[in-house]
């Protein structure tokens, strides 16, 4: 049709370019995941829609009725695959496929078969990819055009600040409609793979087949191609090195073919590869002799390395421990070009390998390379942009707590941050050096400040906490702008060999700032070289690992302190009491041109009186449609504790229950209760549930082994009127089960003695009871194994009207109402 190769050509449904889904609350937050908070920490907010926006958008899309295309569009020259346009759940590492055929799981045999059926090529078109990548280009610059608007938006009336909120929303729809463009399946290159897994094989003797999983996984075009050389490469290795022969398998106790699992999830905004093989694995013994060898580490350095450490050697260019290094691969021979082309697209790579059972290589990357939400900071008068994949929080320290809280052990600070020893980095200290930190340098560094500290007054410290793989450092600057879209662009060729930089970007006032590279500079400073399990690890045992929730402490009156859990926090917005309007004997506040309906504790808790400040907090919960915040006097700090919910000390409606934490009796308010206390008409009776007697002879069964969501599914089911049984696990479910009439089960997955997938089995040998799965598994594989398993709903912690939604239509259905 037009003379280009398919190449040149990407295929887009017609009906993906011309429409968007709004959120179901019409409460749009822009990305600010960062907010300015002094007394203590940042939160950030992981996603741009809740949970429950995110689901009603997919089911949207699921019913979305689409219309067949002309006949004269539907030409011959509409032949290869289209990219789906609906991505697949997160698929979380523990889900990921062991070296046996799993469910789920496709073998590939035939590499050219078809993603897509003749009748769906006739809802696309052909576009030039030259096209696409002008549209990314305008974008870009459409999105630098809407961040100086928000810029001046801040001193203009509120009709221009209405017309730049409009402009912020029409430009991030169309960003992501553009991006979703490009996407293309990653199975466009995976299904080379069983061809050269054969050829291989065949050449060598072995037996050998590939499972694929994620086939339809989508990222951007520009990565797909740069993806293609090292899978090869890693497929090599596998085939060529990893697989043994059969006989040598069979002696192992092996079968005689060998299995390479190929997978892909979306994760967090990026994409994650396995590679992974169930062959003879890399021995680290041999890789220890081999540095020995080359002289890069004495013995007694080994002896203070792990495993994994040991293994990340056979990165560097030319290492390997193969005998023979064939004409096809060596495992290590390569490899550092692999990880310079995995790290040249913003991705990281980390290897994991048993001797006798095999190998796999994680790979980590962005879905796209243009448009990225950073973190905007600033070192003197220049600014920089931390790449929000990298963050995982921000704290502030003031006066003594400069003094006494920053640690030195061994030539490097540190500071404990909840019991963790996390290493500090200076940004101003690795920018005024330019070859990698010694130990000499960095007992420099750590004498210069500290001399610098025990005479000044009026201190404060602000630090990143980032992270890179396992490993947690704090990059100390001097001040947080906020957050911001960043369109990246590449280094120019004179400075690309910086590797504390991994771009650069134009901001809203036409400034350049450079992004940060975190595993730059964790490895520029040496606290990369340096890191050692140990470092990350507690330096207090807690009891229940399980039970260990991070919790936002704070107070809004005199006396008492308050508790949530992070995962149930959108975002924190800190405020100030005079911009609180009253609409009768209501309060509101506008957050981003939303007008916000405030809740005071002390007005539906019995608590004492707030304490009005000048500036407070408000706390925006997430899973809660409406517009609604908590009012907070003052942050105290964010803790990580095992937390034990009490409710006989002290009880009402709208708590959760109350903890010890900090040897304080600490209240654990359950936003969702309290929010509909204060707005009970926006929590209309779900036509299901709406007679009480019929919720009142509902027994439900609660398998959980975490006591704080235990008792937070607990107190939800409780006030709908349903009586709740609880198990710590699935054996004593079983036997509340066996003990017991229930009309419903609700269950965890990971528990321990007998965990939800082998509870449900057995109950389904000899009852057809509805059940949920209620789980913080939220990938395909566990969706698909709960219902083989005999789930009736899989349900992610922890949405709490779309749960109840749930537990009614099945009591409904179970009881032929």
């Amino acid at each position: 049709m037009t003379g280009l190769s398919d190449e040149q050509i990407i295929h887009v449904k017609k009906e993906g370019l011309g429409e968007s889904i709004p959120s179901s609350s019409g409460f749009r937050i822009p990305a600010s995941e960062f907010r300015r908070v002094d007394e203590t920490r940042f939160i950030p907010d992981l996603t741009s829609h809740t949970e429950s926006e995110s689901r009603l958008i997919a089911e949207a899309d699921e019913t979305r009725n689409i219309s067949g295309a002309a006949p004269e569009e539907q030409t011959d020259a509409l032949k290869s695959p289209m990219p789906s346009e609906k991505l697949p759940a997160p698929r979380s590492p523990e889900s990921l496929p062991v070296p046996e055929t799993a469910a789920g799981t496709e073998e590939c045999h035939e590499p050219d078969v078809s993603d897509e059926s003749p009748a769906d090529l006739s809802n696309t078109v052909r576009i030039h990819v030259d096209i696409l990548d002008k549209l990314m280009m305008l974008a870009g610059e459409l999105v630098l055009v809407r961040n100086q608007q928000l810029l001046s938006a801040e001193t203009a009336d509120a009709a221009a600040r209405s017309v730049v909120q409009r402009l912020d929303i029409v430009t991030t729809e169309l960003q992501e409609t553009i991006m979703r463009a490009r996407m293309q399946p990653i199975g466009k290159i995976f299904r080379k793979f069983p061809r050269i897994a054969r050829e291989l094989g065949k050449k060598h003797g072995k037996e050998i087949r590939i499972a694929l999983v994620g086939s339809s996984v989508e990222l951007d075009k520009s990565i797909l191609e740069a993806l293609a050389d090292p899978l090869s490469h890693l497929i090599r290795n596998c085939c060529d090195h990893g697989i043994e022969t059969p006989g040598e398998r069979l002696l192992a106790g092996k079968s005689g073919q060998g299995l390479i699992s190929l997978s892909a999830y979306h994760e967090a905004g990026h994409i994650n590869i396995e590679i992974r093989d169930d062959g003879r694995g890399i021995n680290p013994d041999a890789v220890r002799r081999k540095i020995i060898e080359n002289r890069l580490k004495n013995p007694a350095e080994l002896d203070r390395m792990s495993d994994e450490e040991i293994l990340n050697f056979i990165l560097l260019p030319g290492f390997s421990t193969a005998e023979k290094v064939s004409d096809l691969s060596g495992r290590g021979v390569g490899m550092d070009v692999v990880k310079t082309g995995i790290e040249k697209l913003g991705g990281t790579l980390d290897i994991e390998s048993a001797p006798g059972k095999g190998t796999a290589i994680h790979l980590r990357l962005p879905l796209t390379l243009a448009i990225i939400p950073c973190l905007i900071i600033s070192l003197g008068e220049h600014r920089y942009a931390i790449p929000q994949i990298n963050l995982v929080e921000l704290v502030c320290l003031y006066d003594d707590d400069v003094r006494t809280k920053i640690e030195t052990a061994d030539f490097q600070e540190f500071y404990r941050l909840r019991n963790r020893l996390l290493p500090m980095v200076r940004l101003s200290e690795i920018l005024a050096r330019s070859l990698p930190f010694t130990r000499e340098v960095r007992a420099g560094i750590t004498e210069k400040y500290r001399n610098a500290c025990s005479t000044a007054t009026d201190m404060q410290l602000n630090f990143a906490v980032l992270k890179v793989g396992a490993l947690r450092f704090g990059l100390i600057m001097d001040r947080v702008l906020g957050t911001e879209e960043v369109v990246v662009k590449p280094m120019h060729s004179a400075v690309k060999s910086l590797k504390i930089y991994s771009g650069a970007t134009v901001m809203g006032d036409g400034k350049v700032a450079l992004i940060l590279d975190a595993e730059g500079i964790a490895r520029h400073s040496g606290i990369m070289a340096d890191a050692h399990p140990a470092s990350e690890e507690r330096a207090e045992e807690v009891n229940n690992e399980d039970d260990i929730q991070t919790l936002l402490l704070f107070r809004y009156g005199e006396k008492e302190q308050f508790a949530l859990s992070l995962p149930l926090i959108r975002r924190i917005e800190r405020i100030k009491t005079s911009a609180i309007e009253e609409v009768g004997e209501k309060e509101f506040i506008t957050v981003s041109g939303i007008s916000v309906r405030i809740i005071r504790p002390d007005q539906v808790l019995k608590v004492s009186p707030g304490v009005e400040r000048d500036e407070m907090f408000l706390i925006l919960p997430k899973y809660i449609r409406k517009p609604v915040g908590l009012l907070a006097s003052a942050l105290v700090d964010i803790e990580e504790s095992a937390v034990d919910l009490n409710i006989d000390s002290y009880m009402e409606d709208g708590l959760l229950g109350t903890a010890v934490i900090r040897d304080h009796i600490t209240l654990f308010p359950d936003i969702c209760r309290l929010a509909e206390k204060s707005e009970p008409e926006w929590f209309a009776k779900r036509p299901e549930t709406s007679e009480s007697s019929f919720r009142s002879a509902k027994q439900v069964l609660l398998a959980e082994d975490a006591s704080f969501f235990r008792q937070l599914v607990k107190g939800y089911l409780e006030s709908e009127g349903y009586k709740v049984i609880t198990a710590e696990n699935g054996r004593t479910a079983l036997d509340r089960f066996n003990e017991n009439r229930f009309d419903l089960i609700v269950s965890d997955i990971e528990m321990p003695v007998m965990n939800g997938w082998d509870f449900i089995r057995t109950v389904r040998k000899g009852s057809n009871i509805p059940a949920v799965a209620l789980t913080a598994l939220d990938s395909e594989k566990d969706r698909k194994t709960a219902k083989d398993c005999g789930y009736d709903r899989y349900e992610v912690k922890i949405d709490r009207e779309h749960f109840l939604t749930t537990v009614a239509r099945l009591l409904e259905v179970g009881s032929g109402k």
